[in-house]
Order: C-alpha cells, then sequence, then structure tokens
C-alpha cells in the first residue's frame, strides 16, 4: 500500500511534485510546449502568406527555415506580438497587411548590412552591449535602451519601446532601468538557485524567458514588484531593481513571471474554459476573475507551494551558497476593502492556492473543455504533494496525453455520407506528439488534432461511414464494431465536421 504524501519526507514530496509539473506533455513538457508552438508557428506564416501577397514571399521563407533560425524570430518580444496580432485580424477577416513581415524583412535586411548572427533575435540585436540574463542557463537577455543603427532597426527599436510602454500602462513607464553589474550577479544567482531548487519545472520556465528588462512604475496599487509581458509584451519578464537584494527573492519572482509565460504558450495549442465570460468572486481583490484568470493564479500558486517546500527541504549546500530561504512569506497583500482584508484571510500562498482549487472542483462540468478538467487534475495533483489539506479532486492525473475538444454536430452523418477532407487546407505534423495543426485556407483559424482524430481525419478519403468505422478500428488496433472504436470515430467527426475540416456529401 502506497504511503500516504504526509508520511514522506518534505523532500520526496517536493521532488514528486517538481517531476510532475514537467510530465504532462500538453501543460508541463516545455519541449512539447516549444514543438507545438513552432508547428503553430510555421503554420500561421504559411497562411498569412496567402492573405498577404506582397510580403508572402518572406513570410514562406521564414516558415521554411530550420528550427533553429526560427526560435530567435518566434520568441522575439516585439515579431510574437505582431505575428499574435495579425493571426488574430486573419482570424477576425480583417487583416490588410502582415505587420510580421514588415518587420522580419526589416530584420533581414539590418542583419544582412550588418552581419547580425542568425542566432540573435531582433531585438536583441538593438541592444549594445548585449549582455546574457543567466548565462549557461537559457538564451535570455537584459534590455537596456536601444542603440539602432539603420531605418530597419530604427523602426523594430520604436516598435519595442512601444510594447513596452504599453505594456507598463503608457505614461506612467519610464525608461528600462540598466541593471548594475551587482544587480545583473544577483539576477544571475536568482535563476541558478531557481534551477538548483527546481531542476525540472524551475529550470523550465527559465526556458520561456526572452527578455529581463528592470523598470520602476507606481499605480494605484503600489510600486512594480515584477510583471510577464504576455501579448502586449511577449516572452517578457520586468522587475524592479530592489528585487535583486536576494537570490531568493530573484527566484520566486522568476518562477512567478517564468510560470505565467509557460502557460502563455500552453495555452496557445488548446483552450480550458468552454465560456470566456464566466467569473468566480475572489475575496483578496476588488471585483471577480474570469475562470481562465482563476487556472493562470491557481497554476503560479501551485508552483510557489512547490518552490516553498522545497526551500524548506533546502539542503546545506544551497544553503551556503545562496543563503538561507526567508522566513517570512513575500506575498502581495490583500486589496483595501475586501472581505480577505478585512477579516485577515487569504495572507498565505497556501490559502490562496486552496480557495482557488475549491473554485476550479465547484465548476460545472460543462464549463470547462477535456482539456481544462484534465489542467485541474493535473494541478490539483501537484498541489497535494506539498499540501495535504488541499481539496482533492478524488482522480487521478493521467500526464502524457492529449486532448479531444468536444463540438455539437448540427446535423447527424447519414451512413451513406461520402466523408471527404476539406481542401484545400495547410496542415503542420507533429508526429512525435501525436497531433497534427491545420486550417481550411477560408477560415484562418487552426484546430489540434490528436492522435485519434488525426487518424480519422486521414481516413476521410470519400469513404461512407461504416468504411470509415471498419478501417478506423483496423488503423487503431481495436476489434471492428467494439464500443471503443465507435466512440474514437463519433467524437474525433464532431470535432472535424464542426471544424469544417471534413464534409459529409450523400
Amino acid at each position: 500500500m502506497p504511503s500516504s504524501p504526509s508520511a514522506e519526507p518534505v523532500t520526496d514530496r517536493a521532488a514528486q511534485a517538481d517531476t510532475l509539473l514537467c510530465a504532462d506533455r500538453q501543460f508541463g513538457d516545455s519541449d512539447a510546449i516549444r514543438a507545438r508552438n513552432l508547428a503553430r508557428f510555421r503554420l500561421g506564416l504559411t497562411m498569412l502568406a496567402r492573405h498577404d501577397g506582397e510580403a508572402a514571399d518572406v513570410l514562406r521563407a521564414t516558415a521554411a527555415a530550420p528550427a533553429e533560425r526560427l526560435r530567435p524570430l518566434l520568441y522575439d518580444p516585439v515579431l510574437r506580438n505582431c505575428f499574435e496580432v495579425d493571426l488574430a485580424q486573419l482570424e477576425n477577416d480583417r487583416l490588410e497587411r502582415s505587420s510580421f513581415g514588415l518587420y522580419v524583412r526589416g530584420h533581414l535586411t539590418a542583419q544582412a548590412a550588418t552581419q547580425i548572427p542568425s542566432s540573435l533575435g531582433p531585438c536583441e540585436a538593438l541592444i549594445h552591449p548585449q549582455r546574457s540574463a543567466w548565462p549557461g542557463l537559457g538564451d535570455a537577455w537584459v534590455l537596456s535602451e536601444p542603440t539602432p543603427q539603420g531605418p530597419s532597426q530604427d523602426m523594430l527599436a520604436g516598435r519595442l519601446m512601444e510594447l513596452y510602454r504599453d505594456a507598463l500602462g503608457g505614461d506612467q513607464a519610464g525608461s528600462p532601468v540598466d541593471p548594475t553589474d551587482a544587480e545583473r550577479a544577483v539576477l544571475g544567482e536568482g535563476a541558478e538557485l531557481l534551477a538548483a531548487l527546481l531542476p525540472a519545472s524551475g529550470a523550465g520556465v527559465l526556458g520561456h524567458v526572452t527578455m529581463v528588462g528592470f523598470t520602476r512604475r507606481e499605480s494605484e496599487e503600489g510600486p512594480l514588484q515584477s510583471m510577464s509581458g504576455g501579448d502586449p509584451l511577449p516572452s517578457t519578464v520586468l522587475l524592479a531593481p530592489e528585487r535583486c537584494t536576494s537570490p531568493w527573492l530573484i527566484a520566486e519572482s522568476l518562477l512567478h513571471e517564468g510560470a505565467h509565460l509557460k502557460l502563455f504558450d500552453a495555452l496557445r495549442t488548446g483552450s480550458l474554459v468552454r465560456n470566456a465570460t464566466e467569473t468566480v468572486p475572489i475575496p483578496w481583490r476588488i471585483g471577480s476573475w474570469t475562470v481562465i484568470r482563476v487556472f493562470v493564479a491557481l497554476h503560479f500558486y501551485v508552483h510557489l507551494m512547490v518552490f516553498r517546500a522545497a526551500a524548506e527541504a533546502a539542503g546545506e549546500e544551497i544553503r551556503e551558497r545562496f543563503g538561507p530561504p526567508p522566513s517570512v512569506e513575500d506575498l502581495d497583500e490583500p486589496s483595501p476593502g475586501t472581505p480577505a482584508a478585512l477579516s485577515g484571510q487569504y495572507r498565505t500562498s497556501a490559502e490562496r492556492a486552496r480557495y482557488l482549487a475549491e473554485c476550479v472542483l465547484s465548476l460545472p462540468e460543462q464549463s470547462l473543455t477535456e482539456n481544462g478538467r484534465r489542467f485541474a487534475r493535473w494541478l490539483l495533483t501537484a498541489l497535494r504533494l506539498v499540501d495535504v489539506d488541499a481539496p482533492d479532486s478524488d482522480e487521478e492525473v493521467e500526464v502524457g496525453g492529449t486532448w479531444l475538444p468536444q463540438a455539437v454536430l448540427s446535423q447527424e452523418i447519414a451512413s451513406a455520407s461520402a466523408l471527404r477532407r476539406a481542401t484545400p487546407v495547410d496542415a503542420c505534423a507533429l508526429p512525435d506528439l501525436g497531433q497534427l495543426v491545420v486550417s481550411t485556407v477560408r477560415s484562418g483559424r487552426m484546430h489540434w488534432l490528436n492522435a485519434r482524430s488525426w487518424t480519422v481525419y486521414s481516413l476521410c478519403d470519400g469513404r461512407d461511414l461504416d468504411s470509415l468505422h471498419t478501417a478506423y478500428a483496423g488503423a487503431a488496433g481495436l476489434p471492428v464494431g467494439s464500443e471503443e472504436a465507435g466512440r474514437h470515430v463519433t467524437d474525433s467527426l464532431r470535432l472535424l465536421v464542426a471544424a469544417g475540416l471534413v464534409t459529409h456529401d450523400t
């Protein structure tokens, strides 16, 4: 009989949770997340090329570039922002000209003229001197005032600073603070501490950070401590220089903001909620949060709880190198006037994580996609490893799977219908992950197929429904006519027909 989490040493439970947070192929495995985003990038550029004839050549050439040349472009703050804006406009049939095409052409021109190494992203090439944020642990670099050379880089630098100011709130944004050598040293030590304390999840989040900036900003909620850029300033972490007083403080900040960036990357290829406007009251904040914001916060608090457990169990080697962990939790105060501020509750990460977990567990089943239910089970399993008082999902988490979104057929498929794949389409395959991302050229929307739906899709070559059931059973190694094979085909066809990827003519 396996021992309960409370019976195991804190060191073992923290290590198990650290491993679990990187085990899920959809949400935790950074290599898998990056592979899906690279496939989405290639497909998106191909889709944009169909709709912008002026930039089609550079968009197609970029889409076909080797992965090592694509990554600095995909995770560049300006180019990633342009790419996401272009895709949103394309999906809403409002794309006139690809801003990504404009900026990448300018970068390639500057690269040829000034011999910029292909390993440098466009924004990194603006910064002199170029300084690594955490040498040996990733490619992140430190932001300072850009020093562009030539018109193409002038345009890029202007856009970078515009995104920087917008992310910080426009007029409230000061210029980037050039960190001292001592501050940069503590930044590097904080990253090393995070990787040493959480070798799986801690080291993993660092890989989702491209640019680290230091800045100051005052708002009605107080001075800025740290923030992640999200959509307005992708792949970016901004920090107050005052965070560089301790490697422990920096490590926690990097985990916090890096976990957000990692989740943003993961959610690009799968939705968690069915109703984007559904909200949940938050007792330590004024107003309510959407369910997706609850998930984002829970994701961070689970990582923070694992970090705290690992810090508590840290050995002498870590304590001698980085100093002892803080004895008091550094958590933001509840907003004035909220129930938490009045009652004194929800002032610890454990209280907040438990509350958010209970919110997720109390949601009606129809509020979440299958992806969302797996995400919740995965997070709660990790949380229970380091907090035995956390709510229990009563379900074992399954890691490593792929997801199949549910869709509703507007009409039944007649058994004599000829099932055919829609054409033309753009697609990018990830055979190692058992996934295919595909888009019809008319829709401007991407659809992610798991191994089952990909198999069904490949078999829709004009055969009828009975033939499809027989062929799928043979391909999946299931008995012909079995309930399992029938369910796989039915669920997959719901997705494929609703997405316009398969037609059924009688």
